[in-house]
């Protein structure tokens, strides 16, 4: 009886707990899409903004004029009649030569009411704010050469009267002053720098040397022996200028014919001929212009900022550009289709059955870039060698030839876009797109900034 009244315990079965199951799930969907998240690239967008750019770089050019150094036949003191730079005809009075200085004081007379000129006080400006610019305290030759353009400037100032008082004492027949008259026209300089017989063909990269430079004033109230140089006459409007460059500097100007140059003493700017040589292990530019001589005819060397492949238009990095292929289609063949008036291309598509061939037509509404009396349709929407039906079952076409368009993918819509781009410059970082252009890009578009992270018609939001 007691073995009747055994009790047998049975295992409990085990219950599926599906709340654990699903957080598991849950926990593990979240960590892959985290992981895909830091692991994939990340669209960025861009907005296209208008902007310029160019390859500039600023350099010391050195002057060649028609220059004729003139001396004096006759020894000693000079009265000059011209202010430095102003252009004089031919048998002009330049000078006098007065042996004695027994004339100074009547050519000189009346002069104590002159007053200076707006246009002479911006002259003596002019110079101190150059001083100013190229000082250094290394050198003081700059100083010297300050004093003796200030001296130059008010010898200038002092003799303008003197003309008017040249031909009153020439009426006097008695006179002993001698009078030098110009054989030729020209602009008058008063300064001689050793640069006069050097052209941009015999010059080299020593002649760059600025700290060996001297400049010479050639007006002055002391005695002058016979031979001495009292003046200088450029003879010719025509003139140039000659640029030491780096070799990389001209690798970028070597294909050029013309360039762009700035003066960036006063910010005139000419589009110049040039042309670019080299002498031994060195560099040159030479570029040639037929005005503006007189402006700086008191410079051998002048500072100027050369613009190399200039452009404007809309900026954008060369990370947003990218490639695609399209086909190429005669205009005539695009046709309305389908359930919209959007155009597009008819497809015949031919299927072998039981019966024999057989002949579809199949409308493909597509996306085109109109260049002249062709379309160009994405390679994407047909084959190679597919055949698209024209006005006619006679007239067809077959899509082998492809064209390949730079362009950007454009996200205005939330999905990418490719959209076809012409550029009219680029560096490493950026390139300059042309404005306005059929099916182009716009001011305030957006774009992927590097295109290799956009998926064409992909949704990016």
């Amino acid at each position: 009886m007691g073995s009747g009244n055994k009790v047998r315990k049975f295992r409990k079965a085990r219950s599926i707990n599906i709340g654990a199951i699903t957080f598991f799930i849950v926990f593990v969907y979240v960590l892959i899409n985290i992981y895909l998240y830091f692991s994939k690239d990340h669209l960025t967008i861009y907005e296209v903004k208008e902007g310029a750019t160019a390859d500039d770089f600023v350099l010391d050019g050195l002057i060649f004029r028609d220059e004729k150094l003139v001396d004096t036949d006759t020894a000693g003191y000079i009265n000059y009649y011209h202010r430095d730079g102003e252009r004089v005809a031919k048998n002009s009075v330049v000078y006098s030569v007065d042996g004695g200085n027994d004339y100074s004081d009547v050519l000189a007379a009346d002069d104590s009411n002159h007053t200076i000129s707006s246009d002479d006080a911006d002259a003596i400006k002019d110079e101190i704010t150059d001083f100013q610019k190229d000082y250094d305290s290394g050198n003081f030759s700059y100083a010297y050469q300050l004093k003796e353009e200030l001296s130059n400037s008010s010898m200038q100032i002092y003799n303008d009267s003197m003309l008017t008082n040249l031909k009153t004492l020439l009426k006097d027949k008695t006179t002993s002053l001698k009078v030098a008259r110009t054989d030729t026209s020209g602009v008058v300089v008063y300064y001689a720098d050793g640069y006069e017989d050097m052209t941009a063909d015999s010059a080299t990269a020593k002649s760059f040397d600025k700290t060996a430079y001297q400049k010479k004033q050639l007006r002055t109230n002391k005695l002058q022996q016979k031979g001495s140089t009292v003046y200088k006459i450029v003879t010719n409007d025509n003139w140039s200028i000659l640029y030491l460059l780096e070799k990389e500097q001209y690798e970028k100007i070597k294909d050029n014919e013309y360039i762009t140059i700035i003066f960036t003493t006063d910010g005139l700017k000419q589009t110049v001929p040039v042309k670019v040589f080299q002498k031994g292990t060195d560099y040159f530019a030479r570029v040639t212009l037929t005005k503006y001589m007189a402006r700086y005819i008191n410079q051998r060397f002048i500072p100027t900022e050369m613009v190399i492949n200039s452009a404007e238009g809309l900026k954008v990095p060369v990370s947003a550009i990218t490639q695609k292929k399209f086909y190429k289609v005669p205009y005539s063949y695009l046709t309305k289709g389908g359930d919209s008036d959007k155009l597009g291309l008819t497809r015949i598509v031919t299927s072998s059955g039981d019966n024999g061939d057989k002949v579809t037509y199949e409308f493909i509404p597509a996306d085109y870039y109109k260049d002249g009396d062709y379309v160009y349709v994405d390679t994407r929407l047909f084959k190679n060698r597919d055949i698209i039906e024209g006005k006619s079952d006679s007239d067809t076409y077959m899509l082998e030839k492809t064209k390949t368009f730079k362009g950007v993918y454009n996200v205005n819509k939330g999905y990418a876009v490719f959209q076809p781009v012409e550029i009219l410059y680029e560096n490493e970082e950026y390139c300059i797109i042309k404005k306005n252009t059929l099916s182009g890009l716009s001011e305030y578009d957006h774009i992927a900034l590097d295109s290799s992270t956009a998926t064409e018609q992909s949704i990016i939001y």
